[in-house]
């Protein structure tokens, strides 16, 4: 509030002069030196009276006062000045951009401390582009005027970055910094709030680091996810359709709800945490525990200046800039004290350039996004632009992001006390805004100079950053036949894997393409599905009976090859997207392999041997080996129960564990078990005993002649403590 020294702060904050202050005035006072801003008592009282009584408390510390007199001091009323007289406020409304103003002075406060800011005499050069500033509190004004009675929308926020330096262009805070109607002092661009889908291409970003890839199938059909305490969600997409199995792109374009959800279930909420911390949104600060899954539908709540950042991080090809808002900085003597020329902070590699290049290409991709968002929609631009909206589920909160290689716009429209709006939308709100800023940018020369990086405007196509290869992938409708009917060419990392982590176990040599795995099989008998265990789900929802099952591969004449739509990761998952495929026509790879003896009696062979792998088995000598949880993926920490089915005639059973994701050695952890178990505890994993790290545990069934049974049942795990 520019208030610059104990006497100025007195007189602004409650109309008196310093020696006319009592004890909770002034330790009132004494508390928001660390952050004006952040503790300003117009915006946070009740942050400032913390800070308050926290002054108060470190007084009776240090002796200073009794600790009576501070409870006295707690207990009286703060009665604050009104927050600016009619004279100073006709006066300030010529100040232009007065939220990123205040933001400049935290910055410089943050740096040198208040004292030197009210004292140094400085001459301080922004990065505010006031062109670009009004182009952005115009588009803001013009949307919320014409949605404000149909849609109740009052208030709106922009952030304009230059991704390459990470300089603050624009910053509307409010509508209105002086419509108290709407608390237009706050400047909402800093305050956290739910993002809804706007934050997926973060999840999409960790699960790519985990493994997965453009040639993975996701689920979009029907969940239901056990909150605990009895509560169950069941999420939807936003146009009220499921629409079974998507490829990763399709998945991200058109915002299905359902895929990041199974893609957050298989990274770990911390992992995605830590991603969003990387890019730049480090508010999500709660233990993963609290969040849940919702977490990627925009569940947790950030600034957002923090999504912009996370944008700008993907614009920057997965390099994260340091955010500025000061140029240069020259003393009343002329002294330069700082120049952002010269003491630039090189942005942070926080991420695989090649992954930010595939996932900038996906929310380029206006064709892709078609099916959800219409053709013409708000965010087809004439020029490359990435680009994601957000919906909270009760109209809170619209958002639209996106970027060219130049710049990068955050746009937030809603209503600054948090009661929702009527059937609006991002895609329907935010996205003309942030259309309007785009085009605009794009339409002035004078607003370009303000990209120029080494005295040129970027490209406005976005660059390769090597590491990117074209492969084919075989699309969800081409599989089911011996070989694919319809395809399309897709971006992967160069050198790595078709397909992320294995979805399905099997043999090791089994040929997978991208989209699809070529897989021998044959119908499973009746009576061999039988046992089969399937259990329930936590809602009652009863698994579909297999009616094929897999042939090994060393003995591929007993079934036949044909290309399949792989199993996701996560036994619930599983489940819904069987009884999904049955309905619909799709042909699903099977989670079970052949019985020795179907082999045998389908192929008149009698070397057949069955393989196992992440998938149930049943081997050799009628065993049959099934881990139900962990699912493969997941993160453990503490005493945790191996649940699954290990059934067998004659010997034993281990649980092993070994470290890495392709183990060499293997520790088997509790003890042998000679009595088979049917979907029951199979063992007891001490995790919290073990290092953090990724590990596999394998359950093997071992014949009395010391040999083992069939093959191995494995889940990929981590350990996190």
């Amino acid at each position: 509030n520019l208030a610059y020294g104990i006497e100025a702060a007195a007189q602004t904050y409650f109309g008196k002069s310093v020696d006319r202050l009592d004890l909770s005035e002034a330790a009132f006072l004494a508390g928001l030196p660390q952050s004006p801003v952040q503790w300003d008592p117009y915006t946070n009282f009740e942050g400032a009276k913390e800070r308050q009584e926290f002054i108060l408390d470190l007084m009776v510390d240090e002796g200073m006062i009794p600790y009576v007199d501070a409870e006295v001091s707690k207990n009286l009323p703060i009665v604050l000045a009104p927050r600016i007289s009619p004279e100073v406020e006709a006066a300030s409304k010529t100040l232009e951009a007065p939220h990123f103003v205040l933001y400049v002075q935290d910055e410089l406060e943050r740096r040198y401390g208040p004292d030197a800011l009210a004292l140094g005499g400085w001459q301080v050069t922004t990065s505010l582009d006031l062109e670009m500033y009004q182009l952005a509190e115009t588009a803001v004004r013009e949307q919320v005027a014409a949605r404000h009675e149909a849609h109740d929308v009052s208030n709106g926020s922009v952030v304009i970055l230059k991704p390459g330096t990470g300089e603050i262009l624009a910053m509307v805070g409010s509508l209105d910094y002086f419509n108290d109607a709407i608390d237009g002092q706050v400047n909402v661009a800093l305050q956290p709030r739910q993002p809804g889908s706007s934050i997926k291409p973060i999840t999409y970003a960790a699960a790519m680091q985990k493994g997965w890839t453009t040639g993975d199938v996701l689920w979009d059909v029907p969940i239901v996810i056990d909150l605990g305490g009895g509560q169950l969600m069941q999420p939807r997409n936003y146009d009220g359709r499921f629409h079974g199995p998507v490829l990763f792109r399709d998945a991200l374009a058109n915002s299905y709800n359902i895929p990041p959800i199974q893609l957050l279930r298989d990274v770990g909420i911390s992992n995605f945490i830590q991603t969003a911390r990387t890019m730049g949104v480090e508010s999500l600060k709660e233990p993963s525990g609290y969040y849940g899954l919702a977490l990627t539908l925009g569940g947790g709540e950030v600034p957002l200046l923090e999504m912009t950042t996370a944008y700008a991080t993907l614009a920057n090809m997965g390099q994260r800039p340091r955010l500025t808002s000061i140029l240069k900085i020259t003393d009343s003597r002329g002294n330069v004290l700082y120049d952002l020329q010269e003491d630039r902070v090189p942005p942070v590699n926080v991420l695989n350039p090649a992954i930010a290049y595939i996932l900038t290409d996906i929310l380029d991709d206006d064709a892709a996004r078609v099916p959800a968002m219409g053709y013409n929609n708000a965010l087809d631009l004439p020029f490359p632009a990435a680009a994601k909206t957000g919906t909270t589920n009760d109209y809170r909160d619209n958002w639209t992001l996106g970027y060219t290689p130049g710049v990068v716009v955050g746009v937030w429209l809603g209503n600054s006390d948090g009661h929702p709006m009527k059937e609006s939308s991002g895609l329907q709100a935010a996205a003309p805004v942030w259309r309007a800023i785009m085009e605009g940018i794009y339409a002035d020369e004078a607003m370009q100079r303000s990209l120029y990086v080494n005295g040129s405007l970027p490209p406005t196509e976005f660059a390769n950053p090597g590491g990117v290869e074209e492969r084919e992938v075989c699309l969800p409708r081409g599989t089911g036949g011996t070989s694919c009917t319809a395809s399309r060419i897709e971006l992967f990392v160069a050198g790595g894997p078709l397909h992320g982590i294995p979805r399905i176990g099997y043999a090791p040599n089994a040929l997978a393409n991208p989209g699809a795995w070529t897989l021998a099989t044959q119908a499973l008998p009746a009576e061999a599905a039988q046992r089969v265990s399937r259990p329930p789900l936590a809602d009652g929802t009863q698994a579909p009976l297999p009616t094929t099952c897999v042939v090994n591969v060393a003995n591929p004449t007993a079934g036949t090859a044909r290309l399949l739509l792989p199993i996701p990761p996560h036994y619930p998952d599983e489940v819904r997207a069987r009884l999904w495929a049955r309905g619909t026509g799709y042909v699903m790879a099977p989670a079970t392999v052949c019985p020795v003896s179907t082999v045998q009696s389908s192929s008149g062979s009698s070397s057949g041997s069955s393989t196992g792998g992440s998938a149930p088995t049943s081997g050799g000598g009628g065993a049959s080996v099934r881990i139900i949880s962990p699912s493969p993926g997941q993160q453990l920490s503490g005493a945790t129960a191996v649940i699954g089915t290990a059934q067998f005639d004659g010997g034993y059973y281990k649980l092993e564990i070994g470290n890495g994701r392709s183990p060499t050695a293997w520790t088997t952890f509790g003890s042998t078990h000679s009595e088979p178990v049917s979907n029951g505890i199979l063992e007891q994993l001490q995790a919290d005993a073990l290092p953090a790290g990724d590990y596999v545990i394998r359950l093997v069934v071992v014949g009395n002649d010391g040999n083992f049974v069939g093959e191995p049942y494995y889940v990929p795990i981590q350990v996190s403590h």
